[in-house]
This record gives structure tokens, sequence and C-alpha cells, in this order.
């Protein structure tokens, strides 16, 4: 559940949550309350009566997947939604995460591959994959190491990972193209990762939004938010070392 303690930054503008796993950011069926729009509308009821591009989206810039937490900024107004916006369409917002992933990385890199909506929902790569849709959209995801591990002759690296473009699931499957899927990922993952998530007790994606820059709408001035690792996900850091 969310609570004020979630709330890393807060002006009329503009509000910025630590969001936790397993919380959508807006409902996805009628009868979910759970999530951030909620969360949004019943602290500031009024904002709901103003005009929206989508009611069900409410104060929604950007997304985060339900169990990946981490920064996400959300606003109060349209005219401040159309200007964040913007800046998403220009590339001027810096998102970076924390992925842990199966496999030894030694260098630095981007991944430059287009994404294409699958079968059951599930985002793939479109030259590896056969989908069913041809809608496809470029996608841009630059990655470095920052710490590996061994678990029981297993490598494993920490990677520090921007998405220069904002396609659903983008880092999870670009990182399953390159070889290396994100440890807990139930969905983009090959077997010895799933054997290790279930034997380190992960029940979800080691991905975690942890620092977050734009420039504020009204003000012009950059601002810079950072988040630590949640317990979950430091706890399985703490096994493998």
């Amino acid at each position: 559940m969310l609570s004020p303690n979630n709330i890393i930054y807060e002006d009329k503008y503009l509000i910025v949550l630590d969001k936790p796993a397993g919380i959508l950011v807006h409902p996805t069926q009628a009868n979910e309350k759970n999530t951030l729009v909620n969360f949004l509308v019943e602290k500031y009821p009024k904002i709901k009566t103003l005009n929206w591009p989508d009611k069900t989206r409410v104060g929604v810039v950007h997304r985060l997947d339900k169990d990946t937490s981490g920064l996400i900024v959300m606003v109060k107004t349209p005219e401040v939604l159309a200007k964040l916006q913007e800046q998403f369409q220009n590339r001027e917002v810096q998102k970076t995460y924390l992925a842990l992933v199966l496999g030894k990385v030694e260098q630095e890199g981007k991944v430059e591959a287009d994404i294409t909506r699958g079968e059951a929902g599930l985002q793939k790569v479109l030259d590896i994959t056969y989908s069913f849709s041809p809608k496809t959209r470029p996608a841009l995801t630059e990655y470095k190491p920052i710490k590996q591990y061994n678990y029981k002759n297993n490598d494993l690296t920490l990677l520090e990972v921007q998405p220069k473009t904002g396609r659903m699931h983008q880092i999870r499957v670009h990182l399953k193209y390159i070889g290396h899927p994100i440890i807990g990922d139930p969905l983009y993952n090959i077997k010895l990762g799933r054997n290790l998530s279930k034997e380190l007790g992960l029940t979800r994606q080691f991905l975690h939004a942890s620092k977050l820059e734009f420039i504020h709408p009204e003000t012009d001035k950059k601002i810079i938010f950072e988040s630590k690792l949640p317990a979950d996900l430091q706890n399985i850091l703490n096994k493998i070392r």
C-alpha cells in the first residue's frame, strides 16, 4: 500500500513517489483501487474534474511495471502533463535503473533493437521473434556494469541501466535479448535464471528505478531524485556476496 512515506517530493505542480513493488500505476480494470492514480485522486479529489486527455490515467506522465519499484513523477494539471510529456518525447528526462542480471557483463554498451507487442501482451524484440502485431517501435537502452558476483558458480552482474526510449517492458526485453535476463523476471527469463530466482527467494524482477532527472516544468530548474534499493532487493545482494 502507498502512504505519505512514499512521497519523495511535492509542490503544487507535481509529485514524485517512490513506488513499492506490487502496485500498478493506473487501473487496468474497473475494480482496481491500489494504484498511483487512485492515490493521487484520493489525495486531491478536484483534479479528477480537470480536462485530462485520458480520464483513466489522471496525472500519469510515464509508467513503471507493477513489480518494478522506484521513482516516478506524477502531475496535478493537464498543462504540466503536456510540458513533461514533451521532455520525455525529446529525451530530456533521464531515468536510471539498477538491475541484477544473469551472466558476467564486463563492459558498458547499448541495445538498439525494435520492440513489438507479441501474443499474451508480451513485448518482443522484432528481429528475433515473430509477432502477430505489425506495429513496432524503435527502442534504445544503455547499460554499464556496477558490480559482478558469483553465486554457487553462477555469474551475476549488477547493472546501471538507462532507457533512452519508453517502450513497455523495454529494459527487461532488451537485457533478455543480449543474453542477460533480469533475475526474478517471470516473463523474460531462461531456465537457469528462473532456478536461481527461486533459490534466492526472489518473487519479482530485480529492477529498481533509482534515479530520476528532469527540468521542472514551471521553474525551469533541473531537479534530481534518488532512491535506495528496497529491502527485498538489498537482501538479495547480501545473499550473493
